[in-house]
């Protein structure tokens, strides 16, 4: 489609500041501003908290950060290294909300006094449950795909580790969110070498019962060599109980009624204790749907001991701190194949549960419970919070103590007059590049404009500076100065450009532009 003459004379072939959100804003750094701390992002174990209102660029770091990571792992599996860093991306559509919507039915509130319930009970190891509940998902979806040779390669290996198995299955039946098939698969995959020796085991007995009996029934010497001590015993109870000889039918039977209730006895308390002991364990966990505790007691007679506590299996296969449990993802991660675990979470303010709207002390708790020093120095961790650290309340004194915000890579995002001013001539000159550049790559006469250009790359002809002086005000960088985000500046940009193509032969007054600036900060709230 032509473009039209307002943007023809730009050298642009679409407005560059329609983009108003980071996903869908293409991440090409000539058309970004990139602080200066954050320049040449590569993967390491450093935490970074980072805290903005909306629409400050939190998002857009993020993504530049996580495509980092997708070319480390690429270059990680193309040099047979290893498969790279498993990413829990918490910012996944509806997973926080979720987890979130579980815990709320298990602390057993309602929305209306939710804000004060979730500040009371939420603590660090359930934002740990969150991560756990998505890398377990992902695990099992993965390694029970028929068509993923790599899921395969991954359930390999993992099942070669007794340990490994035990854990991946314990961590999948408490906090994977997928379906029984798919975790009946994984039981037929890693349980499959224990049932067989059972079965074996129970085979060599009941053979060697089932010899023993055809024996002593086919030779009287064996029959009479075992009978002996029963006949011995029997004349003892005789002699001692004279009722129990006389009545050996009534005596047989009692004996036989009191085993078989003894026996119904014993195995009900032995059912009724894994029961318990299943419940106990899944009680732990308030973020993730639990399962029939017949199917995890089930799970948990064949992968422990009758004599294993609650606290015996949680050390082995989830852990109990925060960094507890981290620690023993990462083990599991790095048996599958892969470095370490990495965590993006952003988007906060967009779960339901979280909105600084509605629940202005949630968002403020999830926070403060993130900012613990036991959870930050895991390391490979990537927060993104909605606000300053003033307004979430994490700059007491009790919140840096435990935070130790000094550790880790903490900054506020905001952003002054100039560096706005450069963040929209770097998207203008950007589009003007990208249009040229299609322009010639197309060989369309029409596209190239009038304007000559040295070399490809060079801006054609009109600079940002051009579209200052269709504004007709004192000082076009006044304006700029009351934005604070880039997404402010978007909208302000993009109703500059709307008024100027209304009024192609007239000039923006200072009332236009007044406008404009109300309509930017008004709409990125």
């Amino acid at each position: 489609m032509p473009s039209t003459d307002l943007l023809r004379g730009l050298g642009l072939s679409r407005n560059p500041f329609t983009d108003r959100t980071a996903e869908k804003t293409n991440l090409d750094t000539t058309s970004l501003y990139l602080h200066s701390d954050l320049q040449g992002f590569t993967p390491s174990d450093q935490t970074y908290l980072l805290f903005g209102r909306r629409g400050s660029g939190k998002t857009t770091i993020r993504l530049q950060m996580q495509q980092a990571y997708a070319e480390a792992n690429e270059h990680a599996v193309a040099a047979g290294n290893s498969r790279g860093h498993f990413m829990v991306d918490l910012c996944r559509p509806g997973h926080m909300t979720a987890c979130l919507r579980t815990f709320q039915e298990t602390i057993g509130c309602n929305d209306d006094n939710w804000d004060a319930h979730f500040a009371e009970n939420w603590e660090s190891s359930d934002m740990v449950d969150c991560i756990l509940a998505f890398a377990a998902t992902e695990l099992v979806d993965l390694m029970t795909s028929p068509n993923s040779a790599e899921g395969r390669a991954m359930l390999e290996r993992v099942k070669a580790d007794p340990r490994g198995s035990r854990q991946l299955l314990v961590l999948a039946h408490l906090y994977a969110a997928t379906d029984s098939a798919s975790l009946a698969a994984l039981r037929r995959s890693l349980l499959h070498k224990q049932y067989s020796t059972e079965a074996a085991v129970a085979a060599a007995a009941a053979t060697t019962v089932t010899a023993g009996a055809l024996l002593a029934a086919r030779s009287d010497m064996a029959a009479e060599f075992m009978a002996r001590p029963f006949e011995a015993l029997w004349d003892q109870v005789s002699a001692s109980a004279p009722t129990v000889g006389d009545h050996p039918r009534t005596t047989a039977a009692v004996v036989a009624v009191g085993a078989l209730a003894g026996g119904y006895y014993w195995r009900s308390s032995q059912q009724r204790a894994a029961l318990q002991r299943a419940a106990a364990l899944q009680r732990s966990i308030r973020v993730a749907k639990q399962r029939s505790p017949a199917l995890l007691a089930h799970l948990l007679r064949h992968l422990f001991s009758s004599h294993d506590k609650v606290e015996v299996i949680q050390r082995q296969c989830i852990g109990v701190s925060a960094h507890q449990k981290l620690e023993l993802l990462t083990s599991l991660v790095k048996l599958a194949g892969y470095d370490s675990v990495a965590v993006f979470g952003d988007c906060f303010d967009e779960v339901v549960l979280l909105d600084p709207v509605q629940y202005p002390g949630a968002i403020k708790a999830f926070a403060r419970e993130v900012c613990r020093n036991d959870l930050l120095n895991f390391g490979r961790l990537h927060f993104f919070f909605p606000d300053s650290r003033l307004a979430l309340d994490l700059n007491t004194d009790k919140t840096l103590k435990e935070a130790r915000f000094d550790r880790h890579f903490v900054r506020d995002l905001t952003w002054s007059r100039h560096q706005l001013e450069e963040l929209a001539n770097r998207r203008f000159v950007a589009a003007q590049r990208a249009a040229r550049s299609h322009a010639i790559g197309t060989g369309d006469d029409d596209e190239l404009w009038e304007a000559p250009v040295a070399k490809l790359g060079d801006p054609p002809g009109s600079s940002f500076a051009d579209l200052f002086k269709k504004v007709k005000v004192e000082d076009f960088s006044t304006y700029i100065g009351r934005l604070q985000t880039p997404r402010e500046l978007m909208i302000m940009m993009t109703e500059m450009f709307s008024r100027i193509e209304a009024n192609p032969k007239g000039e923006i007054t200072a009332q236009d532009m007044e406008v404009a600036v109300g309509k930017a900060m008004e709409q990125a709230i």
